[in-house]
């Protein structure tokens, strides 16, 4: 699934999202779109996701998941949207 939404996303245009470990973290710990699965954690990333930022959106979280908002060590004090966030035993 995860590698059908990356080619459906880069390859072809399609509106799709790709959930990996990053955006799976991401999607909880700042409850943008809270999940136990990466399906719900896809499906409601798509819901909150506005149309004309869906093809980006994908590249944009696992960026962010992957340098800023790693699991261990996050980067807060660089962090642009960490007044956004919610986890508080990392921002604190």
């Amino acid at each position: 699934r995860r590698t059908a939404n990356v080619v459906r996303n880069v390859a072809f245009g399609q509106e799709t999202l790709d959930v990996d470990t990053h955006i799976y973290r991401i999607g909880n710990r700042l409850h943008l779109a809270p999940g136990t699965t990466p399906d719900e954690v896809e499906a409601n990333m798509l819901r909150i996701i506005p149309p004309a930022y869906r093809r980006h959106a994908h590249h944009w979280l696992i960026l962010h998941g992957r340098y800023l908002c790693k699991a261990r060590k996050p980067d807060c004090p660089t962090c642009l949207i960490r007044d956004l966030c919610l986890f508080e035993d990392k921002t604190q």
